[in-house]
């Protein structure tokens, strides 16, 4: 039984309108005749299903023409491959834009408009990143003999989850990637934004920590209130981001956030809360030999 754009968007669980575009831009194989009556075999909806999930990766143009071609003839290895090439190079794509926001943030400075438009953004990414990341790791499995099914490596692909976000390291490093839990705390770190711009209008200063170079003591005037705000989140950014270390304390200085993060993290504790603020300039004082 042949299926109308309709039927056959029901059955793969997507808008009529979303359809009817892949069948206009040929992302669709020709509709076919079963007498007097014109539509697309049910089967058909595994492709669009694929579409879908190629788009939602980012995956579009001529990548997304390749891979409907390929799901057309049948060939899962043929797709396979296409869908492996264009998951790396999005990936890399999505990851140098990362860094970027991350350097904007960084630059325009911890709590300020510019900021908050580019690490919403950054989290955005890193979201898209997790989602190419856990693609990739499913086409590590083998493909088909044959066509694309709902049970194939590509259809696990397309439909990956991706939480955890994974940073990228040196191909000829023998530790494990620092990695973030996107979905930690119901994956509020959008909403997190909002607070920590909150929070960075109390800053009294940043400074560095003995310890460590990738770390940086924020102060701030001892209030029962900040303190409860900032145990707050720095427990959701310890859940979100383990590799970290998020200390509070409180003593005859006032209230501190220390953050500590590994070196592949610097660019992250950069545009995250900031570097410690620079040395004051120290002012030169006359020898005895320049007294009159």
């Amino acid at each position: 039984m042949l299926l109308d754009l309709s039927g056959l968007a029901g059955r793969a669980g997507v808008p009529t309108e979303r359809v009817r575009h892949y069948a206009e831009v040929g992302l669709l194989p020709p509709a076919r005749r079963d007498g007097g009556r014109l539509g697309y075999p049910s089967a058909t909806a595994d492709t669009v299903r694929l579409l879908v999930g190629a788009e939602r990766l980012g995956i579009g143009g001529d990548d997304l023409t390749g891979l409907a071609t390929a799901w057309h003839a049948g060939r899962c290895d043929e797709a396979h491959r296409r869908l492996s090439d264009a998951v790396d190079a999005r990936l890399g794509t999505v990851q140098d834009d990362l860094a970027q926001r991350l350097g904007r943030a960084a630059a325009h400075g911890p709590g300020t408009p510019g900021w908050a438009t580019e690490t919403r953004a950054g989290v955005t990414l890193s979201e898209d990143a997790a989602r190419l990341q856990a693609a990739a790791a499913a086409l590590a499995a083998a493909p088909h003999a044959g066509a694309c099914d709902e049970s194939c490596t590509c259809a696990s692909a397309v439909a990956a989850a991706g939480d955890v976000y994974r940073f990228p390291t040196d191909p000829a490093s023998t530790e494990a990637a620092l990695a973030c839990d996107l979905a930690a705390d119901g994956g509020d770190a959008h909403d997190r934004i909002g607070v920590w711009q909150q929070v960075f209008t109390h800053v009294r200063g940043r400074e560095p920590l003995a310890d460590t170079e990738t770390g940086v003591a924020l102060r701030f005037p001892l209030d029962a209130d900040l303190a409860a705000t900032l145990a707050r989140l720095a427990a959701a950014e310890y859940r979100c981001c383990s590799f970290g270390s998020y200390t509070l304390v409180i003593d005859h200085t006032g209230l501190r956030l220390e953050v500590r993060m590994p070196a592949d993290a610097a660019g992250m504790l950069a545009a995250v809360v900031g570097l410690p603020d620079p040395p004051a300039p120290t002012m030169e004082v006359s020898g005895a030999a320049d007294q009159p």
